[in-house]
């Protein structure tokens, strides 16, 4: 079964912004994910079978949500996922709205959701054991007007990132 997960994807524009933040720590020995895979997950699902699957798009298809901008206006480090991102200091109430409303279709199909705290953020680097955030101004401007459903695949070098479908925001 396929290994599944709702995002945000970025335009060309916002992914390279994202990618360039990420290459500032080269110096660090850090590696920098790919930059195809830049996103913010919505919800994971982990795998899910054809039949979920099928269901559960035609549930999201039915959301009606506005678009919305997200500012990154930070770095940080999780020391124990050893995960280096960007993130925001101000979560837009649209994608409160966003999260909890797929959250809401996850649940309904009957799979399982994850109950921790929404963190919106972009994956910059994994397997970061030690890293030194510089105190720089960090305002990274992203217009949001869809989100996807996405297929995580295995690779050799690491996951590779598949969108399945996408769905507008358009109120």
């Amino acid at each position: 079964m396929p290994r599944l997960f709702f995002a945000l994807w970025p335009d060309e524009v916002t992914r390279k912004q994202i990618d360039y933040v990420a290459r500032q720590f080269k110096n660090q020995n850090i590696k920098p994910v790919k930059k195809s895979n830049l996103h913010i997950t919505l919800e994971f699902l982990g795998e899910v079978s054809a039949e979920d699957q099928e269901v559960l798009i035609k549930k999201v298809t039915k959301l009606q949500l506005e678009p919305f901008d997200i500012e990154f206006t930070k770095v940080g480090w999780w020391r124990k996922p050893q995960i280096l991102w960007i993130g925001t200091m101000h979560i837009p109430k649209e994608l409160t709205r966003l999260v909890k409303s797929i959250k809401k279709c996850v649940k309904k199909q009957g799979l399982k959701i994850d109950k921790r705290e929404y963190q919106p953020h972009v994956t910059i680097a994994r397997k970061v054991k030690e890293v030194v955030i510089p105190n720089k101004a960090l305002h990274i401007s992203w217009h949001v007007n869809s989100f996807v459903l996405v297929v995580s695949n295995t690779k050799e070098n690491g996951a590779e990132y598949q969108v399945l479908k996408e769905w507008f925001l358009e109120g």
